[in-house]
């Protein structure tokens, strides 16, 4: 589930991904936050999905507004993510292009890191 951990210094928001290919394209969702991206490739459809998951967590962040930012996806999705077998995991670093100017009331401090533990979906990697 998405948290933020401080492990050895190192503070981070956590997510988990899944992708699969869907009607001929590429599918990438972010299971806490219910945020889809879809491209022609795996790889371009993760890229884009970080891309928005950052500015959805940062806007949150920058806007004290963290009870709003949570939103599961639907159970069947998560069914699926939860038969991945094999799972990779990467950190993102996370700057704000939101937050307000030092000094004007700022209750959040963003997380510097953004980590995502991804499965695509795949005959051989994800399905029991």
């Amino acid at each position: 589930m998405a948290d933020i951990k401080t492990e050895d210094s190192k503070a981070s928001f956590n997510v988990n991904i899944f992708i699969k290919k869907e009607d001929g394209v590429y599918v990438a969702h972010c299971m806490e936050l219910d945020i889809v991206a879809v491209a022609d490739t795996a790889d371009q459809a993760q890229r884009e999905l970080i891309s928005l998951v950052c500015a959805q967590i940062d806007y949150a962040f920058s806007n004290d507004n963290l009870n709003n930012l949570f939103h599961s996806a639907p159970a069947n999705v998560w069914e699926e993510f939860f038969q991945c077998k094999k799972k990779t995991e990467r950190d993102y670093p996370l700057e704000s292009g939101f937050l307000k100017k030092e000094g004007e009331g700022k209750k959040n401090i963003l997380p510097p890191w953004l980590t995502a533990r991804v499965c695509e979906a795949s005959i051989d990697t994800c399905h029991a």
